[in-house]
């Protein structure tokens, strides 16, 4: 029988914070409400923040996918309705579900990592089940994987890490790459085109005062068409990046 806390249901409104210039909800906005409902939802099951802080863990998101039909537009109010999966090794899984008047208008899988305080390596937990009250009666049907960025990439833009950019954990929050993703789409792209999908994967840790570079392939498309956009953002003079993203769009008719 499914436990009536392993759902959660809350509502948002699309105000004057979270529109884009195209007065319809932003994906950075979307984000910012997912984050929320997953803080509410942990807070009510038992494992927020300082919870898990006082069991000796905390939780790092490391893959998201997000998949929209519809974009809410400024004033509708969205329902949104998350749970966890049920917990596999030292990973974790939270999915959503987005809807405007009990019309379904997108959804997202996310996988996140439990790591220890003190190492800040992965690490195990007992007890799950009765911990996150994980769904088991369904599940979307697909995963957060891996993002494979294209070979032919540039250098678009750089970014400075400031103390705003920070989390409680004191490294990037996580809705601050996509706004490093967004904020290096030209003006002129974000007017021609809808999200359709956007996944993004979290690597490595980003900190205060560091600089990460961001390429794309973005040059070589039309924004007239659907096209994939894909992204890598690595700090100044090292390789491995600490994170990869790829955006599918639809073309605004």
């Amino acid at each position: 029988m499914l436990d009536t806390n392993s759902i959660l249901e809350k509502e948002y409104k699309v105000n004057s914070l979270n529109i884009n210039t195209n007065k319809k909800l932003g994906l950075y906005g979307l984000l910012g409400i997912l984050q929320d409902a997953a803080g509410a939802h942990a807070d009510k099951l038992g494992f927020g923040y300082e919870e898990s802080i006082s069991q000796g863990f905390f939780w790092v998101l490391v893959r998201q996918k997000l998949r929209m039909e519809k974009w809410p537009a400024w004033h509708d109010t969205i329902t949104v309705k998350t749970w966890t999966k049920p917990i596999i090794g030292t990973n974790a899984f939270r999915e959503y579900e987005f809807y405007i008047n009990n019309e379904k208008i997108g959804d997202c899988s996310t996988t996140w990592m439990i790591l220890d305080t003190k190492t800040r390596r992965p690490k195990q937990i007992d007890n799950t089940a009765d911990l996150f009250k994980p769904r088991t009666d369904y599940s979307l049907n697909y995963t957060a994987e891996k993002v494979l960025v294209p070979i032919e990439i540039e250098k678009i833009n750089t970014f400075n890490v400031r103390i705003s950019d920070l989390d409680m954990n004191n490294h990037v929050n996580n809705v601050k790459f996509t706004q490093w993703v967004l904020d290096s789409i030209p003006f002129t792209y974000h007017k021609s085109f809808e999200i359709k999908e956007y996944e993004i994967n979290f690597i490595r840790e980003i900190f205060l005062n560091d600089k990460v570079e961001v390429s794309s392939n973005m040059q070589m498309l039309n924004p007239k068409e659907q096209y994939e956009i894909f992204f890598k953002g690595n700090r100044e003079n090292e390789s491995k990046p600490a994170f990869t993203a790829r955006i599918l769009t639809n073309a605004v008719q």
